[in-house]
């Protein structure tokens, strides 16, 4: 399973974004900003693929998402939070509405950690390995362009379509 959180908007003091859980919308995001600053020293995490497992977290006493091997980072997890003097680097989930995220908030935090951890918990077996892709929506853009342009490349050397005879779809 892939999920991929999209950084849409970077502030001095956070980065908002969307998580999208085989590319459908989950829920809003926020991160450290992306150059460290005296509240957040390490800034967020770098862009890249992360392998995410669901595990037991003793400070949170609950199931959250651990990311690992994740540069100059330790214990990385996805999880509820407010603002963004609520993580020192890991990634916060929640819903952002209207004026929210210019305001750098994130509100149901708490019922958006649920239902991301509950997804996870009913759609993922055992052996299957979850991963994330933390990008921009610049990159994710052109990511989403090349894999439609491969798409239709296989599917025009696949099949005939009646547009590659020379039919038109509208007469």
């Amino acid at each position: 399973m892939l999920l991929t959180l999209v950084r849409m908007k970077k502030t001095k003091h956070a980065v908002m974004g969307v998580l999208l859980v085989d590319g459908k919308m989950m829920c809003d995001t926020m991160e450290p900003p992306l150059e460290p600053n005296a509240t957040h020293p390490k800034g967020a995490i770098q862009m890249g693929y992360y392998k995410l497992s669901l595990t037991h977290s003793p400070r949170f006493n609950r199931v959250l998402p651990l990311l690992h091997m994740v540069p100059g980072f330790e214990g990385v997890r996805i999880h509820a939070g407010n603002c963004p003097k609520d993580t020192s680097g890991c990634i916060l989930v929640g819903h952002c509405e209207g004026s929210l995220r210019d305001m750098e908030r994130l509100a149901n935090a708490r019922k958006a950690e649920e239902e991301l951890v509950e997804f996870l918990l009913n759609h993922t077996d055992k052996n299957e390995e979850i991963y994330l892709d933390v990008t921009n929506r610049e990159r994710f853009a052109v990511e989403r362009m090349q894999s439609i342009e491969s798409y239709l490349r296989k599917q025009r050397k696949g099949t005939t379509h009646g547009w590659e005879s020379g039919q038109r779809e509208c007469a």
